[in-house]
């Protein structure tokens, strides 16, 4: 039964799912400005959707939903043989994008943080 929640497919779609979703709630804001031309109430809902509280909230649970559902599924196996059961090629690649998408989000986490980033995209 283990074998088939820790496929390299299901722990992709977990990743692919959970970046989705980051990008659609940074982009709810841009939506609005398509439909509006309200200026005051774009730089609310702006500075209202993007606070760095609710942007930091949403990578951490973003981070602990990939690695709970998807990267600790590849990295540690059901039984000490099941290793040498699977193609670990694919495993492998998937277990890596689930790396890469945790350090850009810690990367993405500290410029924030320092300063360097801001939050607000539809500045000029």
């Amino acid at each position: 039964m283990r074998t088939v929640l820790s496929s390299p497919g299901r722990c992709l779609a977990v990743l692919l799912t959970s970046c989705a979703l980051l990008w659609t709630s940074w982009q709810i804001p841009a939506w609005y400005r398509l439909g509006s031309a309200d200026a005051a109430t774009l730089a609310m809902l702006v500075q209202l959707w993007q606070q760095p509280i609710l942007v930091v909230g949403l990578l951490v649970v973003a981070n602990a939903v990939v690695l709970y559902h998807a990267t600790l599924l590849l990295a540690l196996p059901a039984a000490p043989a099941s290793l040498l059961d699977r193609p670990s090629y694919l495993a492998d690649f998937v277990f890596w994008l689930c790396i890469v998408f945790h350090l850009s989000s810690l990367l993405l986490l500290l410029l924030l943080g320092g300063g360097w980033l801001r939050l607000n995209p539809l500045a000029p």
